[in-house]
């Protein structure tokens, strides 16, 4: 019984460990929501559907081959596999292909780097993504549309974290729970930070669709008073002016 009691209580730690591990990537927090919810087998793919008797199959939607369980949606279904084709060697070289998401996320854990788990998260999501907008709306992102896409936002979150770890940084922007807009219509999401001492502002700004896919983003930074109210008005309209230019009216 003692044995058993240690036994539990090291796997625990472990499991602790693991979540941290998520937490504490650069990721969104939506991101890291989402891949805390594909660990949990907790998405609402054909095959969780199906057990609960709520559609009359389980065959994923896009190759039509097989049961669409979590891994099968965001790992091992072949339009998936073509997307993680474009990632790194290390990531290639992971042999799991079935079995709960979350024995292949320790796998990724245990042998990938911050910076390659914090790209994993963000893909993960977008193959979500991608499927939605094939299943509701039958459109279908190419891999290299989703592999662009993840690159934007990976680079913009470095750019980001890099601009941060540079200066003293206050962020200005209200932090809400990110909701899509109609379909047809397009969000811009846009962040402000003062940096104090060498009186500049900087600027994110990254424009969804009502899938959530990232279609375009803006990182930069401008010489100026930094006042926080100064730089929320000029970040609103960089964003205003960045749709204007990417052909949102």
């Amino acid at each position: 019984m003692v044995e058993g009691r240690k036994g539990q209580c090291s796997s625990l730690n472990q499991m602790s460990k693991f979540w941290r591990k998520v937490c504490g990537l650069q990721a969104p927090q939506a991101t890291k929501s989402f891949l805390w919810r594909a660990a949990r087998e907790s998405l609402r793919t054909c095959l969780n559907l199906y057990n609960r008797k709520i559609v009359e199959s389980p065959l994923c939607p896009i190759c039509s081959s097989s049961s669409e369980s979590v891994t099968h949606a965001i790992w091992s279904c072949s339009a998936a596999q073509y997307v993680w084709s474009m990632s790194s060697r290390r990531l290639q070289k992971l042999s799991v292909q079935s079995g709960p998401f979350l024995e292949v996320l320790k796998s990724m854990l245990e042998n990938l780097s911050s910076h390659e788990l914090t790209k994993v998260a963000i893909t993960v999501r977008a193959l979500w993504n991608r499927r939605n907008l094939w299943l509701f709306e039958q459109l279908f992102h190419s891999p290299f549309q989703v592999s662009k896409q993840v690159h934007i936002e990976l680079s913009t979150i470095d750019l980001w974290a890099s601009y941060k770890d540079k200066t003293t940084v206050t962020q200005v922007e209200s932090r809400t729970k990110w909701t899509a807009p109609p379909p047809g219509f397009y969000k811009a999401n846009w962040d402000a930070a003062v940096d104090k001492k060498n009186s500049k502002i900087g600027v994110g700004v990254v424009v969804r669709d009502s899938g959530g896919m990232v279609i375009a983003s803006l990182c930069s930074s401008i010489s100026l008073n930094p006042d926080p109210l100064l730089g929320e008005a000029v970040a609103a309209l960089k964003a205003s002016s960045f749709c204007s230019e990417i052909g949102l009216n």
